[in-house]
């Protein structure tokens, strides 16, 4: 059964990212599961249309994040591209019509074998641990942010 911490590659996870937009964020992560064979071309307008229809932007006590995702015909292997920016973008929100100014996105390529429901809880932990997700937002490296998923 395919769990988080099988997803998570350091060749998917970008530090320092600069971007004036989500579509930046998106573009960049797209960029990195496909060249490592992770999604299909269509995965990157198939993600800004589901986002433009079901926003991700989740605000949580400390940190603000999104979570971008597709349905699985977008995807060739169950990967989380992570994006740790160095200033914020907007995303809009899940819950309501209102902005999240987001530091942290977990782009969501689940292939039929991903359990969607226990990715999401699972995630949904990390993100509600503000003491991990200060970890994170200063990790100094690919490897060291997903060692603190993992830990």
């Amino acid at each position: 059964m395919m769990q988080l911490k099988d997803m998570l590659f350091p060749e998917c996870t970008l530090i320092h990212v600069k971007a004036d937009r989500k579509e930046d964020v998106i573009w960049k992560l797209y960029e990195k599961l496909l060249q490592n064979g992770r999604v299909k071309e269509s995965f990157y307008e198939a993600v800004l249309e589901r986002e433009r229809e079901y926003p991700t932007g989740l605000k949580f006590e400390k940190w603000e994040v999104a979570i971008p995702h597709v349905s699985p015909e977008h995807v060739l292997e169950s990967t989380i591209a992570i994006a740790v920016l160095d200033e914020p973008v907007e995303f809009k929100r899940m819950d309501d019509d209102s902005s999240v100014h987001v530091n942290v996105v977990f782009n969501i390529a689940l292939g039929k074998d991903g359990k969607q429901i226990e990715i999401l809880q699972d995630i949904m932990a990390i993100f509600a641990d503000s003491e991990k997700m200060e970890r994170i937002v200063k990790a100094e490296s690919p490897e060291q942010v997903i060692s603190i998923i993992k830990g």
